[in-house]
C-alpha cells in the first residue's frame, strides 16, 4: 500500500508517485506516525503520492473527477478483489510508510462498504466478527487502532515474549513471571483494548534480525535439544492466548531456513522469507508429532468459547520455582463458560514426585475435566493435581467442546 513497482513511473508519475528525496517539504514524503523526521521508505519500489487532488479519470465510477489517483487506484483494485473474489479480509503493509492515515481509515471504510453488501441480510454482529482490516507495522502504531483507522495490528511484541519465556527469559524490560502475564494477555502490555485486535504470531516472513529466524532455526541458535517438546509448549501458548493467532506456513511441523543470504555470518541473522515451504519434512516422525498435535490444538481454538473471549485469571503461581510454573484460566465465568486452564512448566526439571498441586482450582471437583493435548480423560482424583515434564504444557476444559 505504501508503494508500488513500475505501474505508472512512466505514463503518469507526477500524479500517482513521488520522490521525498526531491519534495522535503511536502508532507506527504514523511511517515504518517513522525512528521517531518522520518521520510517514506518505498524499500525498493516507487512511494504512492497520497496527498494531491487531480482531474483524471476515476476508475471507481468510469468518469472524469478531481481525486487523489492513488486513492481511486486503490479503491479500484480493492472493489475487484472484494467483487469478483469474495476475499474476507485484508492485511495493509508497512502503514506508516502510506503517510496518510485518512486515506487507510477511508480505504477500511470502503473495505467494509463492500463487505456488507455481500450478506445485507446477515445478523450485524455475526457479519461484524468475519471481517477485519489488519495493519503490519513493527513500531505498532496502536492509535491506527484506538482511533478507527485500522480493525488490527501485528502484536510484534508478543513474538518476543513468546520467544523468550520457551528459553527460560524475560522480555521487554519485564521480569519472567510479568513476561508470561503479558504474553498470555496483550491487553495487560497495554495498547490493545481488545483482542482482536491483536494479530499475534510465532514467526513471521521477517525472518531476519534478532530472534526473527523461522522457529526451528531459533531453536537451534539457543542450543535447543529437544525442540519437539520446546515446540508443543510453544503453540500450546500461541493457541490458547488473547489474540488472533496467525501461522506462519511450515511452522506448524517445525520446517527450517534451506536458503541463507550470502551476509549471513553467525547464523542469527537471515532475509525475508523466500524459499518455499519443505512440505516432506511433515512426514519426518517427531515433525509428524507436532503437526498432529498442533492440529489438534487448531481446531480446540475455533470450537472453544472460552479462547473466544478476553478472560484471563493467574491462579497460580511458583514462587519456589521463581514463578517458572504458572497456571492461569481462559473464559467468562459470567457468562457461563467451561473455563480453560493451562497449567505450563517453563524449567529444564520436570515436577518432583507424582504429584503436582495447583491451587485455586476452578471446580475442580467436577468428573468431567479433559486434557487437551492428549485428548484423555482426567480422573477427579487427579484434577489439579498431576504432574508436569520439563517445558510442558497441559490444556485442560470440561464439558462437550472438542
Amino acid at each position: 500500500m505504501a508503494f508500488g513497482y513500475d505501474p505508472y513511473i512512466y505514463l503518469a508519475y507526477q500524479q500517482f508517485h513521488l520522490d521525498p528525496a526531491k519534495e522535503c517539504k511536502n508532507p506527504d514524503s514523511y511517515q504518517s506516525h513522525d512528521p517531518g523526521h522520518h521520510k517514506r521508505d518505498g524499500f525498493g519500489g516507487t512511494l504512492w503520492r497520497y496527498i494531491q487532488n487531480t482531474t483524471t479519470y476515476n476508475p471507481e465510477t468510469g468518469s472524469k473527477q478531481t481525486v487523489t489517483p492513488s486513492w481511486a487506484f486503490h479503491k479500484a483494485h480493492l472493489t475487484r478483489w472484494m467483487t469478483d473474489f469474495d476475499i474476507n479480509g485484508l492485511r495493509l503493509d508497512s502503514v506508516n510508510n502510506i503517510g496518510n492515515w485518512d486515506f487507510v481509515r477511508s480505504y477500511k471504510e470502503k473495505a467494509w462498504e463492500l463487505f456488507n453488501a455481500r450478506y445485507p441480510d446477515a445478523d450485524p454482529s455475526e457479519r461484524a466478527a468475519k471481517f477485519l482490516v489488519i495493519g503490519e507495522e513493527l513500531s505498532m502504531p496502536f492509535d491506527m487502532v484506538s482511533q478507527g483507522y485500522l480493525n488490527a495490528l501485528w502484536n510484534e511484541d508478543w513474538q518476543a515474549r513468546l520467544r523468550a519465556v520457551i528459553i527460560g527469559e524475560s522480555a521487554k524490560g519485564d521480569n519472567f513471571e510479568d513476561t508470561v502475564r503479558k504474553m498470555v494477555n496483550c491487553k495487560l502490555a497495554g495498547g490493545f483494548s481488545d483482542g482482536a485486535q491483536a494479530i499475534n504470531y510465532i514467526t513471521s516472513h521477517d525472518v531476519e534480525g534478532y530472534r526473527k529466524e523461522r522457529l526451528y532455526n531459533f531453536l537451534q541458535n539457543n542450543h535447543v535439544v529437544n525442540m519437539e517438546q520446546r515446540a508443543k509448549l510453544a503453540f500450546a501458548l500461541f493457541l490458547t492466548a488473547v489474540g488472533v493467532p496467525m501461522i506462519f506456513a511450515g511452522e506448524e511441523f517445525l520446517d527450517q531456513m534451506d536458503i541463507d543470504t550470502p551476509d549471513v555470518a553467525d547464523g542469527q541473522a537471515y532475509d525475508k522469507q523466500h524459499d518455499p515451504v519443505n512440505y516432506s519434512r511433515k512426514d519426518e516422525d517427531w515433525r509428524s508429532r507436532i503437526y498432529k498435535y498442533v492440529a489438534n490444538l487448531v481446531k480446540f481454538r475455533k470450537t472453544c468459547p472460552a479462547l473466544g473471549v478476553d478472560d484471563t485469571s493467574f491462579i497460580h503461581v511458583d514462587t519456589l520455582k521463581d514463578a517458572k510454573i504458572m497456571a492461569w484460566t481462559r473464559g467468562g465465568v459470567s457468562e457461563g463458560q467451561a473455563p480453560v486452564v493451562v497449567v505450563a512448566n517453563f524449567t529444564d526439571y520436570d515436577t518432583p514426585g507424582s504429584v503436582y498441586e495447583v491451587a485455586n482450582w476452578p471446580d475442580q471437583d467436577r468428573d468431567d475435566w479433559r486434557e487437551v493435548t492428549q485428548n484423555r480423560v482426567v480422573p477427579k482424583a487427579w484434577v489439579g493435581r498431576e504432574p508436569l515434564m520439563q517445558w510442558e504444557a497441559k490444556v485442560y476444559t470440561y464439558g462437550s467442546v472438542l
